[in-house]
């Protein structure tokens, strides 16, 4: 029997965060969605998880359907990376999540792994989909993009050259061409109204921050790394050597590789990709994958 998806709104001081849930018992399992995307692109698999647990998944403040109503959160800007993780910390703690899973897409992995490190007493495991783990920083560019003309200029041109960006991005998203209705689904984010603007907002308050390099500390939890064979937008060699680091540490890691995947193997390989988080998910609650 299919699950019921239940959308809502929940408000967390200045924030009203769009959240998708399905499902009920067992292990919760928390997904954070990727760069440009949203937890819409999500809603196959909530669906697909959702008869054997909890599943959960919200847009991230500039992103979807989640409204930001004041210019700080908790002294935070809400768009930075900073602010991420108390943000994601709080919703847990709001909806009522104990002990719970994350996975995280692309941008969304570290997160996940960032998540996974700062609440050692509620995560239990972690699932990084592709991660992307450095990012880009210029504080003074990002001190002078915020002028108000030179944002109203940058805007305008985002906005024009969206189509044909989305277009390129798309070709190298995927490893082949998709089939009908996926590419949609991949790129739901980009089709909601004010996108653009959110994403010049989340952009300035990137580079506004310092840039993020590999995390070295390995993580403290089993964790499953899923990898797409052809992903031309994240480097499959870094996470692997990374893994190696983290499993040298004695850190609990698996990697598995989609060959027919680019960067959205849970879009690419939809049902593999959902047999594999079960999977995993049912070591980590039957303790076949032990603490570390």
């Amino acid at each position: 029997m299919e699950a019921r998806l239940t959308p809502k709104t929940v408000a967390l001081d200045g924030l009203l965060l769009f959240v998708l849930e399905a499902g009920e018992n067992r292990l919760p399992l928390l997904i954070l969605h990727g760069f440009a995307s949203s937890a819409l692109a999500w809603t196959e698999v909530i669906r697909a998880l959702a008869p054997q647990r909890r599943v959960l998944a919200y847009d991230r403040p500039g992103f979807g359907l989640t409204a930001v109503t004041s210019d700080t959160w908790h002294g935070l800007d809400p768009y930075a990376p900073a602010a991420q993780v108390p943000i994601a910390r709080a919703l847990v703690q709001h909806l009522g999540v104990g002990r719970f899973a994350v996975l995280g897409h692309s941008m969304g992995g570290r997160l996940a792994y960032e998540l996974a490190r700062a609440l050692p007493d509620q995560v239990v495991a972690a699932i990084l989909v592709t991660p992307a783990w450095e990012r880009p920083s210029a504080p003074r560019l990002a001190r002078f993009a915020r002028q108000p003309l030179v944002g109203t200029l940058v805007r305008s041109v985002l906005r024009s050259s969206s189509p044909l960006a989305l277009h390129v991005a798309q070709r190298r998203v995927w490893a082949s061409p998709p089939p009908k209705g996926r590419e949609e689904l991949a790129s739901v984010a980009v089709s909601l109204a004010g996108w653009d603007e959110r994403l010049w907002r989340v952009t300035l308050a990137t580079l506004a921050e310092s840039s993020a390099r590999r995390p070295e500390q390995a993580p403290t939890v089993p964790t499953l790394v899923v990898l797409g064979e052809h992903d031309r937008i994240v480097s499959n060699e870094r996470t692997l050597q990374l893994v190696a680091d983290w499993q040298a540490a004695g850190a609990i890691v698996r990697v598995e590789r989609c060959a027919r995947s680019g960067h959205l193997p849970h879009v690419e390989e939809f049902a593999r990709f959902v047999q594999l988080v079960e999977e995993f998910l049912q070591e980590v609650e039957h303790a076949e994958t032990p603490a570390r």
